[in-house]
């Protein structure tokens, strides 16, 4: 299914929101660290969750998806990372300094208006990912602008709030999360709907991911930042996409989110052309069709049906290149109902081995040639809740493409999570007293704005001996302050090459360089140019270091025994082996057999090139 589509004749509207974990000493509300932790749980508490109307007496309707849900949360506690204001046993505490100065910082750079007063508003989530059923937020700016090579795009708000809990399992009627994460302090980035195409879209993201990650301030690594991406077509409704953590995703995310609309666009009026008609869910009982099943999958288990009328070959239906609308309703009825899956009269049944079970069903259930049949392996209560959410998002098919929020997967398509909060979900938050926005600290932090990382690459390259490229890798990673500090000290070019390649090619090992200090680091450059080790040893070093934390680098060297020689020691061993290998002096390539000897002799302990010199000096005086 290969469909080129045109974005402006779709009228495609597109905001995404960005989700960055910050890099304080405190999480938002209390004084424990924003870690996840290594340690075992001290201790654990378990909650259910109730919907309860907001400031204008609506509930929520995600809220309420959730309730009717109705599972259990187990919590687990950890000593080094959650306290009382983690469990909800005690109020929270005053708004981390910190966590603000930053996100004024973000907003400053996005060119907001910053307000006087910052409100915190309590969020009403009762996923359980909060064990307060609610997460505190608030609004730091509004209304800046981040320029693209596509035209400027708005930046509606920015918002300091608190990380949700991680989960950590999942069960038929439970989840289990852990609270180490829950209340890290992290801003929130949404923009306007500006965006117009899906490689606009991986601009903003990467933009937004790169202004953020100049300040210095924001945790980097898998689950740190994470891109909702909001869409729309003209033809189709506002869908929230969460969880789209990989940057090359997202064309794919918009691009496949489109499509899928003008999918459903397609069959609304399809449905409609046709008269089809609101489903009525009729369960019934099936399981004596199955009694002698070859299904390895239907075997044994009690068995209900359920008939569409004249809905044959819709859920076959493809919507994306992947994905089909059986695909969809399956996902949807697992969301709402907690069946694992569905099989259906438009479905290849060789695979299942059932083509004999549905024809048999076809004659008792008088199941007319257009109409479409469903069956489950559930007990009857689980089977009527599953019939119930199929009316639901069949009968949602004549009306258009529904709003509601969806969860990215892998592979760049994705499956209804839950329907599209609203306004009701936002009240105040009567325990954290507003906070005063003075002009004075505003000053500070625009006194303090940290430099962009285009104007930082582009001045690594002028003012050190390095490519603008290598300098982009520099920062890119995140060694630019650690560069820019022993290039003061040692050569440019050894610390750049030590840094992104021979550190890297460690990591690539599985090793982790967090380990090697900048002390390290300083000691082998000092060693290097003072000619008591030779650079090719460097990695070998590096290696060791990362394994043996706290070593200090001369210890390492003597330890591997690469510590530097003298020209006389190197002089003897050239000298040693022209004679035991006379026979190689008329050899055609004499230089560079010769050379690889004198090297398994000496590597790592001095310079190649000193060792090029020193043969070829001695090839000459031996004629």
């Amino acid at each position: 299914m290969v469909i080129r589509l045109d974005y402006g004749k779709l009228g495609l509207r597109c905001g995404i929101e960005i989700h960055q974990q910050l890099d304080t000493a405190h999480k938002l509300f209390c004084g424990c660290p924003p870690m996840l932790s290594s340690d075992k749980p001290v201790s654990a508490v378990r909650r259910r969750m109730r919907a309860v109307a907001g400031e204008l007496g609506e509930v929520d309707a995600a809220a309420m998806h959730e309730l009717i849900i109705g599972k259990e949360f187990n919590y687990q506690v950890y000593e080094d990372s959650s306290c009382l204001v983690e469990t909800d046993s005690e109020p929270p505490h005053s708004l981390d300094s910190e966590s603000l100065r930053t996100a004024l910082t973000i907003a400053v750079m996005l060119g907001c208006e910053i307000p006087n007063e910052a409100h915190v508003m309590r969020k009403t989530v009762i996923d359980g990912s909060n064990t307060s059923g609610f997460q505190r937020t608030l609004i730091i700016g509004l209304d800046g602008r981040l320029p693209t090579g596509f035209g400027p795009v708005g930046i509606t708000n920015v918002c300091l709030e608190e990380d949700a809990a991680q989960i950590l399992q999942r069960d038929a009627g439970a989840v289990t999360y852990g609270l180490d994460r829950l209340a890290i302090p992290l801003v929130e980035i949404g923009t306007s709907a500006d965006i117009g195409t899906p490689e606009q879209a991986r601009e903003v993201a990467s933009g937004l991911g790169t202004m953020l990650r100049s300040t210095g301030k924001v945790k980097r690594g898998i689950g740190t930042i994470r891109q909702d991406i909001n869409i729309s077509i003209r033809e189709g409704a506002r869908v929230e996409i969460k969880g789209a953590q990989e940057l090359r995703l997202v064309p794919k995310l918009v691009e496949n989110e489109a499509l899928r609309q003008l999918s459903l666009a397609g069959i609304r009026d399809e449905l409609r052309k046709k008269g089809f008609r609101k489903v009525r869910s009729a369960v019934k009982d099936v399981s004596s069709a199955f009694r002698k099943t070859d299904s390895r999958i239907m075997k044994g288990k009690r068995t209900f049906a359920i008939v569409i009328p004249g809905f044959a070959g819709f859920l076959a239906r493809k919507l994306t290149e992947t994905r089909t609308l059986g695909n969809e309703i399956a996902s949807y009825v697992k969301a709402r109902a907690g069946i694992p899956g569905i099989i259906h009269s438009d479905e290849d049944l060789q695979k299942y081995r059932l083509e004999r079970e549905f024809e048999d069903l076809r004659g008792r259930l008088d199941v007319k040639h257009g109409d479409t049949l469903i069956i489950m392996a559930a007990e009857r209560p689980l089977a009527e809740k599953t019939a119930r959410a199929l009316e639901e998002r069949v009968n949602q098919l004549p009306l258009g493409v529904p709003r509601e929020v969806r969860r990215a997967l892998p592979n760049g398509d994705t499956e209804f999570l839950r329907p599209l909060p609203g306004a009701a979900r936002m009240y105040p938050e009567t325990d954290v007293e507003p906070i005063q926005i003075v002009p004075a600290m505003l000053k500070e932090v625009r006194k303090n704005l940290p430099e962009t990382w285009e104007k930082k690459i582009t001045r690594l390259a002028r003012s050190y001996p390095i490519s603008k490229e290598l300098s982009g890798q520099m920062v890119h990673s995140g060694m630019d302050v650690m560069f820019e500090r022993l290039a003061g000290r040692h050569d440019p070019r050894l610390v750049s090459s030590t840094l992104l390649s021979a550190m890297k090619g460690i990591e690539r090992e599985g090793l982790d360089t967090g380990a090697i200090t900048e002390k390290n680091l300083d000691e082998l450059f000092g060693l290097v140019e003072g000619k008591k080790m030779a650079k090719e040893a460097i990695p070998d070093v590096l290696r060791a270091l990362a394994k043996s934390p706290g070593r200090s680098t001369t210890d390492i060297v003597s330890k591997l025994g690469v510590g530097g020689m003298t020209s006389a020691e190197l002089v003897g061993i050239i000298r040693k082996i022209l004679t035991e290998k006379k026979g190689l002096l008329s050899h055609p390539r004499r230089e560079n057999v010769l050379m690889g000897l004198v090297m398994r002799e000496v590597r790592g302990k001095i310079d190649g090139k000193a060792v090029l010199q020193a043969l070829r000096s001695e090839l000459k005086r031996s004629g």
